[in-house]
């Protein structure tokens, strides 16, 4: 609990650096218009000046273009994979299809067998898996990828369609995995719960640091346990990493927020 602490006093420090968290969920499931107009302020007080905010159900993907007129926040849209099906995907194709000069990137798409156990359900979700990014590499978008406890089956697929532009969102996979995915040239998020959390720490240390962004998974992955997350948090993310690779903060702030850019093309 007291690193929890420590770790938000960090915030308050003013920094020369710049910031981008690469993987947020402003919607009206947590937050509020009011309650997002007064983060993007604080977060670009904390040098946070690229949020990309991903919407996930369709109900929430026009509160998250609405987002955008904060000139900080870029929207991402994707379909939740243990929500997944043939109604949600043909409400994301709508949606893009409508407004694709304003959407940066696919997802959060992909697998998640932690909460989804019976095989027909996982067999589902890998038929709208492939569907989802051949529609990416059709329209040229990059992908952003959940694929909590089944990485290997994610990376598998992925390979198989020859992906270029993939973000593995907040990465649960092995160390092996982490460095594979570097010599694809593909990146990784791992988000603030890092400070804490030895897994994330492992796959830190084990992703190349060209392969790496910063997210917050807000209201997720929270410095404090309870609380909602925001990304504001993300200066004190990028100490802690820095410490934990020995290297440079600015330096470390400085190629995460390039990787956003660059993978994001913003």
């Amino acid at each position: 609990m007291g690193m929890h602490s420590d770790a938000v006093k960090l915030i308050e420090k003013d920094s020369k650096s710049s910031y981008a968290d690469a993987h947020c969920h402003l919607v009206p499931e947590w937050y509020t218009k009011d309650d997002i107009s007064e983060i993007t302020v604080k977060a670009k007080e904390n040098g946070v000046k690229i949020i990309i905010n991903s919407a996930i159900d369709p109900a929430h993907y026009k509160f998250g273009l609405e987002t955008t007129k904060h000139d900080s926040i870029f929207l991402s849209i994707g379909v939740e994979p243990t929500k997944v099906s043939d109604e949600r995907i043909h409400e994301f194709k709508e949606f893009f299809n409508s407004n694709k000069e304003k959407i940066v990137a696919i997802g959060e798409i992909g697998l998640d067998f932690h909460w989804v156990k019976e095989p027909e359900k996982r067999t589902k979700q890998e038929t709208h898996f492939n569907s989802l990014i051949d529609f990416a590499i059709i329209n040229e978008k990059p992908i952003v990828v959940h694929s909590r406890g089944a990485e290997t089956r994610a990376i598998e697929i992925l390979k198989q369609k020859g992906v270029e532009d993939v973000l593995m969102h907040c990465f649960e996979g092995t160390e092996e995995q982490a460095r594979e995915i570097s010599t694809l040239s593909w990146y990784v998020t791992v988000p603030t719960s890092t400070i804490y959390r030895k897994n994330f720490q492992k796959i830190l240390k084990s992703v190349s640091i060209d392969s790496l962004m910063l997210e917050t998974d807000s209201p997720f992955h929270s410095l404090e346990k309870g609380q909602q997350n925001t990304p504001s948090s993300i200066p004190t993310l990028c100490r802690h990493a820095a410490r934990i690779l020995e290297i440079d903060e600015q330096d470390l702030a400085e190629i995460t927020f390039n990787n956003t850019k660059t993978f994001y093309r913003i």
